[in-house]
């Protein structure tokens, strides 16, 4: 076997943990997937990998390099099972984590929570330093101050130390001064400067953002290190990259220096797929659906581009109510989460009404179906019973999934308490969780001024193929394109992302005011640290693009958008190029402009990227057949257009040569994740074994 001819991406999920390898050769994939181990999620991974290697008897000095996301980070704070921390910040801000942005995520809930903050009241300490707005310094930091609060901390058992002092983001002095007495005095405490995990003005955020890094550093820390450990004790000759948020891979030093970046590291891989298929098929505007066993993800891909975002909330009081969760300013692939996966709970709430998730039944005990102890009903559990699901080929045949134990789930949690026959209450709990996603979509979409009805729908993830027909027909999407290996797409989409890290700057200016010689230095100090962490993981320098943009609005507003900003030195006569660049993005948004209004600049960005793979699929090669060739039989499947069951073709998803086609109703299964689709909607398999859908009109 060739050395290095495969790379691998490893996602680990609520419920399962997809595998996938790459031949880079052939463009072969070969996928597995494992339920999740929750106790140690490294478990899973590595009997995964040991399982491909052995089914294919791979070598695993034939792995160039294994890619992975994990939920780890996101996990450690919402279970606040991070490291105990303390916070050091300027006299008289002490109680910023509490006191946030002073604004009620609900004005009309009496009983409102906020969530706790990860720092509490009695691990957070003064110093008498102070900056002014412009970063002079008007009361100089006392080193033995420092020492002094350093050592308290220390006696009330802190393991990590966050540092975030006023304005430092205009000068960091400072807090480098606090990072030069730990690192003398005070070696094995594990520290997080606000200057260097988010330079950026806004003190709540700020804070949040830098106790969130320092709080999981040490749990992130022990993790990859293990995980890199136990696969190069596999054979791997590769090394171990990690997914960020902002959908770039960076080494495992660089994330266990700046573990928050990893707060969406998962999610972020569908989406990049999501976009390689948009590339794929010469589709500008496409929305990903990816659907698994917890949550369902969607996000806005336009001209082949996700939409990012910097703000992001994490352990949220109330799940899918904005600001209620710990702000974390890093960059974002920007989704939206619904609790809707394959897991979720359906229950009947107070008032009658059928409702579904948020609450999963996870890996552990799992849907009632899977016979694993689980007792309450689930998507998955209405999937089965619904006809969708084969229970004798759920992953292929290697688990076997229980109907008796779904029906007995749903009569007794549903359709019992709501009066009404169980293939209604099926019905309902599948139609419910489609009507949530759907909504969640359009909302998301009209909020960002985009026409739903430009998009088609990309959909993956275990569940995702089941109910993409139902929930692009609530949308009125005219296309549904459900990739090979649709249940492990998340992994394919860390082997087409580039290493790449972002680098923010505040600097407040009005575009007319804007010191130029200033601005220059910020970017190159920016672009210069970027250069270096990707020499580190091996890009060559003439590989490595910077990508440039600025935080910009109307002076005296509250909230800004992003703008690019032109390469190389700027100058004066740039100011021009500002104006129109950020007047067009505003149009866009916003439908007008106000151009009497001077515009101002926040925060200045860099992205450092390296090349992107060039990962070439294999086209099928296999020959045109007709299609009974590839119908594996018929079952009952249920389709509200019939009032009720209805014998529905079953095909074998490996056997659909490219070029046939079929009309709905039809049942298309592969091992991961099954293919519904709807009366009279047209199916064709492209080059690529990707199953395309054309609804009705």
């Amino acid at each position: 076997m060739d050395a290095g001819r495969y790379r691998a991406g490893v996602d680990i999920g609520g419920t399962f943990t997809d595998l996938l390898l790459l031949d880079q050769h052939t463009g072969e994939m070969i996928i597995g997937k494992i339920l999740t181990t929750p106790g140690d999620p490294s478990v899973a991974v590595l009997q995964g990998l040991q399982a491909l290697l052995r089914e294919r008897q791979l070598d695993p000095a034939s792995v160039a390099a294994t890619i992975h996301g994990t939920t780890l980070i996101t996990n450690a704070i919402i279970e606040r099972k991070g490291a105990r921390t303390g916070l050091i910040t300027t006299q008289g801000f002490r109680d910023a984590l509490e006191i946030g942005r002073e604004k009620r995520y609900d004005i009309y809930d009496i009983f409102l929570e906020n969530p706790e903050p990860l720092v509490p009241r009695a691990l957070r300490r003064e110093v008498s330093e102070r900056l002014d707005e412009t970063g002079r310094v008007l009361v100089p930091l006392n080193r033995m101050e420092v020492l002094d609060v350093v050592q308290e901390l220390l006696r009330d058992g802190v393991e990590a130390l966050a540092v975030v002092l006023l304005h430092s983001f205009r000068n960091p002095t400072h807090e480098r001064l606090v990072r030069e007495v730990v690192e003398a005095e005070f070696p094995a405490l594990t520290l997080s400067l606000s200057s260097d995990v988010m330079p950026e003005i806004r003190e709540y955020e700020r804070t949040s953002t830098t106790v969130a890094n320092v709080y999981v550093k040490p749990i992130a820390r022990r993790y990859l290190n293990k995980l890199r450990a136990e696969v190069q004790q596999l054979g791997f000759q590769g090394d171990l990259y990690i997914m960020l948020s902002n959908g770039g891979i960076t080494t495992c030093e660089t994330a266990s220096e700046y573990p928050i970046r990893l707060i969406e590291s998962g999610p972020a891989a569908g989406a990049l797929a999501a976009s390689f298929y948009s590339q794929l098929k010469g589709l500008d505007h496409v929305i990903s659906f990816d659907m698994g066993g917890t949550t369902a993800k969607i996000c806005v891909i336009d001209e082949g581009q996700p939409m990012v975002t910097t703000e992001f909330e994490v352990a949220r009081v109330y799940r899918f109510k904005k600001g209620s969760g710990l702000p974390v300013k890093v960059p974002v692939i920007e989704m939206i989460e619904i609790g809707a996966g394959g897991g979720s709970i359906a229950r009947i709430d107070q008032l009658g009404l059928l409702k579904v998730g948020p609450d999963s039944a996870g890996a552990d005990p799992g849907p009632a179906c899977y016979g694993l102890g689980g007792s309450e009903p689930t998507v998955t559990d209405a999937d089965l019973v619904l006809g969708y699901l084969d229970p004798d080929y759920f992953l292929g045949g290697k688990m076997r999934l229980h109907r008796s134990k779904a029906e007995e789930a749903l009569h007794k949690h549903v359709a019992e308490p709501l009066g009404m026959e169980l293939i209604r209450a099926a019905w309902g709990i599948h139609n419910v969780v489609n009507e949530n996603m759907a909504n969640a979509a359009r909302i998301h979409l009209v909020e960002r001024g985009r026409d739903q009805r430009r998009y088609s729908l990309i959909a993956f993830g275990g569940a995702g193929p089941v109910h993409a027909y139902r929930v692009a027909e609530k949308l009125k999407l005219r296309h549904v394109i459900c990739p090979l290996a649709a249940g492990v797409t998340s992994s394919f989409g860390f082997l087409v992302a580039p290493m790449a890290f972002d680098f923010v700057q505040t600097y407040l200016t009005t575009l007319r005011g804007i010191d130029f010689a200033h601005l220059n230095t910020i970017f190159a100090e920016m672009e210069a640290r970027g250069r270096a962490l990707l020499r580190q993981a091996g890009v060559p320098e003439e590989a490595i693009t910077v990508t440039r943009s600025a935080d910009m609005r109307y002076r005296h507003q509250g909230f800004e958008i992003n703008v690019p900003v032109p390469n190389g030195p700027l100058h004066a006569d740039d100011i021009p190029r500002f104006q129109a660049n950020f007047d067009r993005e505003y149009e866009r948004m916003y439908k007008r402009l106000n151009p009497d209004v001077d515009v101002e600049a926040l925060n200045w960005r860099v992205v450092v990227s390296g090349p992107r793979p060039t990962i070439t699929l294999a086209p099928s090669d296999q020959l045109q057949a007709p299609l009974d060739a590839a119908r594996k039989g018929e079952r009952d499947a249920y389709f509200p257009e019939t009032s009720g069951y209805l014998s529905c073709p079953v095909y074998d998803r490996y056997r659909l040569a490219p070029g046939m086609a079929l009309r709905g109703p039809a049942i298309i299964e592969e091992r991961e994740s099954t293919v519904v689709v709807g009366p009279d909607a047209h199916v064709e398999v492209d080059v690529y074994q990707n199953v395309v859908i054309t609804l009705p009109v």
